[in-house]
């Protein structure tokens, strides 16, 4: 905050025609958000609170979370071929590969940032924290959740790059809330959470060797998007978190044939070692 205070001081004695507007995310940084204050304190731009992002944004704002997604899919599974080390020359392509989906400016402003060695270790740190702000806060994007994902592949660098770069991002790497959910969406999920097992059951039980395993976890990999739209609800099913109606109650007697069935399905395949194909192991473990 020393370096935001002699600046709002130095603000004051301005004519009123230099004053502009404080944003949201400056405002929450004044007002002792902490992250905030430090990123502003590095001299760094800020991240733009969510709210801010979709007015600048309009109907482009789902377009540029899935261009960050893809990037930060690159990004990740480059990081694991590359010993888990981030190179200049990861986020160099990383940002060109960003700015060609569409992805906002700061984002690939921060990637060039990240291996700008002039910048003091407390800028670096309010760098990084500025880039998971903007990925968490700004756009609902979990980094963890692509980096766990990129982990349990167990393929070569080339082919384990291809495998993630086609996978859906679409409804996935999403933070999850835990604020109630509307009226009649969790009946909703729970259907919804039934009908995708029902047909993954019905792809795994297709499974007969390898060709046929990887064919299978292609076509798993189209339900995931579906599955989680339901991510909230599970989140809070896991908790305790709810009280179902008499309807809500039937339906989760129709989730429990559906789990029981496609787990029966999975312990063979398991008995058979998923046939060598860790993809199809890999997408299976996401539909859980």
């Amino acid at each position: 905050m020393r370096g935001v205070l002699p600046a709002l001081f130095l603000a004051t004695s301005l004519p009123l025609v230099a004053w502009e507007m404080a944003s949201r995310s400056e405002l929450a940084a004044v007002l002792g958000d902490e992250v905030r204050a430090a990123v502003l304190e590095a001299g760094l731009p800020l991240p733009p609170t969510r709210e801010e992002a979709q007015a600048a944004a309009g109907w482009r704002y789902g377009l540029e979370r899935d261009a960050i997604k893809r990037a930060m899919v690159y990004r990740t599974s480059r990081i694991k071929a590359e010993r888990n080390r981030i190179t200049p020359e990861n986020n160099k392509v990383t940002a060109s590969l960003a700015r060609h989906c569409g992805a906002p400016e700061l984002f690939c402003q921060y990637l060039k940032w990240q291996v700008d060695d002039t910048l003091s270790r407390r800028q670096q740190y309010a760098l990084n924290q500025a880039l998971q702000n903007l990925l968490q806060e700004t756009y609902g994007i979990d980094a963890l959740q692509i980096r766990l994902v990129s982990e349990s592949l167990n393929l070569a660098p080339s082919d384990h790059l291809l495998y993630m770069l086609q996978m859906p991002v679409g409804g996935m790497y999403d933070m999850v809330s835990l604020s109630p959910l509307p009226s009649g969406q969790l009946l909703a999920d729970i259907q919804m959470m039934t009908d995708v097992l029902r047909r993954a059951n019905e792809v795994l039980l297709t499974v007969r060797d390898r060709a046929s395993a990887e064919a299978a976890a292609l076509a798993l990999q189209q339900l995931l998007p579906l599955w989680n739209t339901t991510q909230q609800a599970r989140m809070l099913m896991q908790q305790g978190k709810i009280s179902p109606t008499p309807a809500e109650k039937l339906a989760l007697k129709l989730l429990d044939t559906s789990t029981v069935r496609i787990v029966k399905t999975r312990k063979e395949l398991q008995a058979a070692r998923w046939y060598e194909s860790t993809c199809l192991q890999t997408v299976d473990e996401l539909l859980r």
